[in-house]
């Protein structure tokens, strides 16, 4: 399973795509309502910053950020 290259409106404070604020998943965009959690990790030699977000329909999501690649993506659980 390969994750999903997604389009995101971050807010960017001191660093660039600091945290998601909405994304794209075809063509409906989801408001995120909370970041649950994020972290600084390291998958495949790639560093990423992942965020677990609850969107304003209730649902929870997945979805990182691949900093070398500049690139979101949402995560296939």
């Amino acid at each position: 399973m390969t994750d999903i290259p997604i389009k995101v409106k971050s807010y960017s404070g001191y660093r660039a795509e600091e945290r998601p604020m909405s994304f794209l998943l075809g063509d409906r965009e989801y408001r995120v309502k909370e970041v649950l959690r994020s972290t600084h990790e390291e998958r495949g030699g790639k560093r990423v910053r992942s965020f677990r977000v609850l969107t304003e329909e209730k649902e929870v999501y997945n979805l990182y950020y691949a900093e070398d690649e500049d690139q979101w993506y949402l995560e296939l659980v």
